[in-house]
């Protein structure tokens, strides 16, 4: 007699390992229906995984994270044994604007490790006076932001808006994008969003 699917149980649900397979299974591009026939289960089992229903077996884990091309720590985005990741002041990695958004005199401190599966980017987007960046790229998902330091100008759509210190942000990441440093010294501000699928 074949066993029942195990239900959840509360570790797992810290690791939220469903929402964690169908955001791997996004980003490594297939349907679930590719994904079950690579680990020989059925469609259904996948579903309610990814939903929380039920949680898989060590092996079935181990399966399913072999066949989106990942292994467990990737997967996890740290260390698995450990409840969170604590960066301190000076030791996070800092990096310039990427080459797909246009823009300059922007660096971002990475406040979540680059990669490794994440359900959230976050960074401090660092800009020098008169700095600017343009994200015409748009994708499912919600952005929030708070400015820590200096003057920012944000545009949405076609809307500009004139932000100072203290102030925060949110919107939808469907829709475009851009923001300047309109002051003479350093802006900074707290940037988190959902990551891109590609």
């Amino acid at each position: 007699m074949p066993s029942e699917p195990r239900k959840p149980d509360t570790r797992r649900d810290e690791l939220q390992v469903g929402a964690r397979l169908k955001h791997a299974r996004l980003l490594e591009g297939i349907l679930i229906r590719e994904l079950a026939e690579r680990v020989g289960c059925a469609e259904s089992m996948i579903s309610k995984i990814e939903n929380g229903k039920v949680a898989p077996s060590l092996d079935m884990l181990q399966r399913l994270v072999t066949a989106l091309n990942r292994d467990l720590a990737s997967f996890f985005g740290a260390d698995i044994n450990s409840p969170g990741l604590i960066q301190r002041e000076g030791e996070r990695p800092v990096s310039a604007t990427d080459a797909i958004r246009g823009g300059s005199g922007v660096s971002y401190e990475r406040l979540v490790p680059f990669g490794g599966g994440n359900l959230l980017e976050g960074n401090i987007h660092r800009l020098e006076p008169g700095a600017e960046k343009v994200d015409p790229i748009t994708h499912q998902g919600e952005t929030l932001g708070y400015v820590i330091e200096g003057e920012l100008e944000l545009t949405i759509e076609a809307t500009t808006y004139r932000l100072k210190v203290g102030d925060s942000f949110f919107f939808k990441n469907h829709l475009t994008n851009r923001y300047r440093n309109v002051s003479s010294k350093l802006t900074r501000l707290v940037w988190v969003n959902t990551p891109q699928i590609h």
